[in-house]
């Protein structure tokens, strides 16, 4: 029986001596975002909140929320893995079926800032410089690339938050500069989201489109100037020419005005890109799924 209980002892002790690290480096950080991801102390101010779960020192979960009502809702999570001293790997999964997988090569400077990499299946994706990797804080220059290392975006930063930026198009078009993606208060139509939806769909309806055998998300992006202007719309995603027409067409004729984004209290170009997801179904078109997310930023 002694022998039995020594044998218990050891083995709960060995149990205790590997889950003590685990123990010693569960913490739970709290890092809040106000407008364009600067870096903010208030919950008041807060349109983002990020929570970093260090599960080892190589190992950690960050999870991004908004506020919806009272509550903050959950929009997206990364497992990060610290690889080695000059690589770690980023599993995000935010709303599309698969999560994207990034690579993150990175090396500490002489100033103190983290030149970093990231690629997404080979392909260049963003590189800059940044305070922190996990989250990824960004300072200074970064740029953003499309497939094929082509120019997206060139942003200046400090403490996170955006200052200014050159955008391009997929074709190598430039696009709008200081272009804002997360302001104090995000453009409102004046017939609120509701019409918007029913305008929307009540418009595809009559355009005369045939949807029965149509599969696809499309995403439309444009810009709501500072005059509450609507310019720069075209197509982020989508196979079907026409049904893609058609959307911008509607967006761009609908009645009423609408709100120019407001940033430190003025108004402020905005980039804004809604996704429609259309299902091959057999019901009615009424069933037609669609998503009008007017806040974007990837």
């Amino acid at each position: 029986m002694n022998s039995i209980l020594q044998a218990m002892k050891y083995l709960l002790l060995n149990v205790c001596i590997v889950l003590l690290p685990g123990v010693l480096f569960a913490q739970d950080t709290t890092y809040l975002y106000a407008s364009d991801f600067g870096i903010t102390e208030h919950m008041d101010d807060a349109k983002y909140m990020r929570k970093i779960d260090s599960r080892s020192v190589r190992r950690s979960v960050v999870k991004t929320y908004e506020p919806e009502g009272d509550e903050w809702v959950r929009i997206r999570k990364e497992k990060t893995v610290r690889v080695n001293d000059t690589l770690m790997q980023i599993r995000r999964k935010a709303d599309k079926l698969w999560p994207e997988v990034i690579s993150r090569s990175f090396h500490l400077q002489e100033d103190g800032l983290y030149r970093f990499t990231d690629r997404k299946r080979g392909s260049l994706v963003l590189e800059g410089t940044a305070t922190s990797l996990v989250p990824l804080h960004l300072e200074d220059t970064v740029r953003s690339y499309y497939t094929k290392n082509m120019p997206k975006s060139v942003a200046i930063y400090k403490n996170n938050k955006l200052i200014r930026n050159r955008n391009w198009l997929r074709n190598g078009n430039e696009y709008y500069d200081n272009l804002h993606y997360f302001v104090d208060q995000a453009p409102e139509h004046s017939l609120g989201q509701v019409h918007f939806r029913a305008y929307m769909l009540n418009g595809i309806a009559e355009s005369g489109i045939d949807l029965s055998q149509i599969s696809d998300r499309v995403v439309i992006g444009w810009v709501v100037l500072e005059d509450g202007s609507l310019e720069g719309f075209h197509t982020i995603s989508g196979v079907f020419s026409q049904l893609n027409n058609i959307l911008i067409n509607l967006i761009r004729e609908m009645p009423g005005e609408w709100q120019p984004a407001m940033l430190d209290g003025r108004p402020v170009r905005y980039y804004m890109n809604i996704p429609f997801n259309f299902i091959d179904r057999s019901e009615r078109f009424e069933t037609l799924e669609l998503s009008t997310g007017f806040v974007s930023w990837d």
